[in-house]
């Protein structure tokens, strides 16, 4: 029997409650990424567990298990996911497989189950893991990232198995640890052997079609002064005297302004699908080291986008890197103690990036779906880094963000989706689920 697609949005809509319900308790289990990356959190395993019960109960073969952080480090050091430092005892990934009927095309769903903390009490309106439904909308740490898309992906395969759906091809579903921090988690699942003829991670996007996400670079400016008394008439430093940290930070901050200002009109660090074009953004800076001395040490944090084209040869921003890296020396050569002692850049993470082709057929496929949930189904970017190059690269599973909520709500405190965006989110997963499994292989 042939599924209408008002049949199946008719039957997403009639689930409206359990699709809140579902996301109502993933937010209950507080799995909280901690800066200690060797540390679980709280929550993490009570999360992949309960998900792995519910994929259980809709026949899917399920895989739960630790990865194994330095054997993935020695496996693949120098490439996308591979960092440093990251051990897996009690925050597993969870993979599954759902065998479709034949000869049909596979699709995988992707998210992640960790979330950064909530932050200080008081500036949540309630417990930011019980959640709240109010005002058709449904508030706690993760309702938009990502857990929101989560609950999606999963009700909507639920759906399909409820009303009768046949899927010729195989759905893959998979939740990881460690993407807000990196990325090791997905890693371990293409590592696994996780991989699908085409992918959605859902990632909030507002529900538009994202086949565009930035890489990022995380890297620390380190400017070494000359400390000295506060109160004092310092000598020059050639003489032996101070040189403020504060005053030599200024001036980087200065160039890194400038560099900023060439990208907004540098073609290679924009792209149509992007609001914006790469960016440079301070992060943290720490500068200083008592109240009455002159700083004698300054390091500014930098949070760094990049495009897939401007990726080296490893998959990452080696290019981007070397730019940033050229333009510090710059700004140090313009200063006569800066020329002579420079300041160094030392580079923390490097995520990447992937863009799937607007011609892919799975793209056409999606976009029909999305149309027909009433939703728009032009293109967007991605303004955020997600984990789509791992599965779309090393995986070769193109794959694409999709997901409910505004991403300006991620990591906010008071963090909520809209029912509606829920309900229409599972709407064209279930949608694109249905489309795109029983396209012939054959016929691609």
């Amino acid at each position: 029997m042939t599924l209408s697609p008002e049949t199946i949005a008719e039957a997403v809509e009639a689930r409206a409650d359990r699709i809140v319900d579902t996301l109502s308790r993933l937010v209950e289990f507080p799995s909280i990424v901690m800066n200690d990356p060797t540390k679980a959190g709280p929550g993490e395993r009570d999360c992949q567990i309960y998900l792995q019960k519910r994929l259980e109960s809709l026949g899917f073969t399920t895989d739960l298990w630790e990865p194994d952080g330095p054997a993935l480090l020695a496996k693949y050091e120098g490439r996308p996911g591979a960092n440093k430092g990251r051990t897996f005892e009690g925050r597993p990934n969870l993979g599954g497989t759902l065998k479709g009927s034949g000869n049909g095309r596979s699709i995988m769903l992707t998210g992640h189950i960790d979330v950064v903390p909530p932050g200080p009490a008081t500036h949540w309106r309630s417990d930011p893991f019980v959640p709240v439904v109010e005002d058709g909308f449904v508030r706690g740490r993760g309702t938009v990232d990502m857990k929101g898309g989560v609950a999606c992906m999963l009700m909507a395969v639920e759906i399909l198995k409820e009303i009768g759906a046949e899927l010729k091809g195989d759905v893959v579903f998979t939740t990881v640890v460690d993407e807000e921090i990196g990325g090791m988690g997905s890693l371990a699942m293409v590592d696994r052997g996780f991989s699908a003829d085409a992918g959605i991670m859902t990632e909030p996007t507002a529900n538009r079609i994202a086949p565009l996400c930035h890489g990022i670079l995380w890297g620390r400016i380190v400017i070494d002064g000359i400390g000295g008394h506060a109160e004092l008439a310092p000598n020059a430093w050639y003489a032996g005297g101070p040189v403020d940290a504060v005053q030599l930070t200024r001036q980087m901050l200065d160039g890194l302004d400038i560099l900023n200002r060439r990208w907004m009109h540098d073609p290679r660090k924009n792209h149509p699908l992007m609001a914006m074009p790469n960016q440079i953004i301070i992060t943290q800076l720490n500068v200083g080291e008592h109240p009455s001395s002159m700083a004698g040490r300054g390091e500014i944090v930098i949070d760094v986008q990049y495009l897939p084209h401007e990726k080296d040869e490893f998959g990452l921003g080696g290019h981007v890197k070397r730019e940033i890296e050229a333009h510090v020396a710059a700004v140090c050569l313009a200063d006569p103690y800066l020329k002579e002692h420079p300041a160094r850049v030392e580079w923390i993470l490097d995520a990447d990036c992937a863009e799937v082709p607007a011609d892919h057929p799975f793209v056409e496929s999606f976009q029909g779906a999305v149309a027909a949930a009433r939703l728009d189904p032009a293109l967007s970017g991605f303004g955020a880094h997600s984990d789509i190059g791992l599965p779309t690269g090393l995986g070769n599973t193109p794959t694409v963000n999709f997901g409910p909520g505004d991403p300006a709500q991620s990591h906010q405190p008071n963090e909520r989706v809209s029912i509606e965006d829920l309900v229409a989110c599972t709407k064209a997963i279930a949608l694109t689920v249905y489309d795109w499994t029983n396209r012939e292989r054959s016929a691609a």
